[in-house]
């Protein structure tokens, strides 16, 4: 083969490898959509509306018991950096609860929960 030749021939691999890829990425984000389709086939549906309302009762709920917390039982730890800025360095958290009936009340409010024979 002369270099023309080869030239063509080179011309043609790097467009079918081309057209190759670009199935592939085709390919890849049908499977990917499938995926997801897959991971959701089973869950039960959620109308966007309920969705925002049930967040907003969740939030009112965390909201309420950091509202509540007594600053004292959160053992904040102050340091004093380099440049005389205090700093907080820690809080400890966990005298803040969120208790599971509140949690299932808030659901109670948003759905119509029935037991699993049903």
């Amino acid at each position: 083969m002369n270099k023309e030749n080869l030239q063509t021939k080179l011309e043609a691999l790097e467009d079918n490898v081309k057209v190759k890829q670009d199935e592939l990425g085709i390919a890849m984000s049908q499977a990917q959509i499938a995926r997801e389709e897959l991971a959701n086939a089973d869950k039960p549906k959620l109308s966007q509306d309920t969705m925002v309302d049930l967040v907003s009762k969740l939030q009112d709920i965390f909201q309420d018991a950091l509202n509540n917390a007594d600053t004292r039982d959160l053992s904040p730890e102050f340091s004093i950096d380099y440049g005389n800025e205090v700093t907080l360095d820690c809080i400890d958290m966990s005298a803040i609860e969120i208790h599971d009936c509140d949690i299932e009340s808030v659901l109670e409010e948003v759905f119509n929960i029935v037991s699993d024979n049903s």
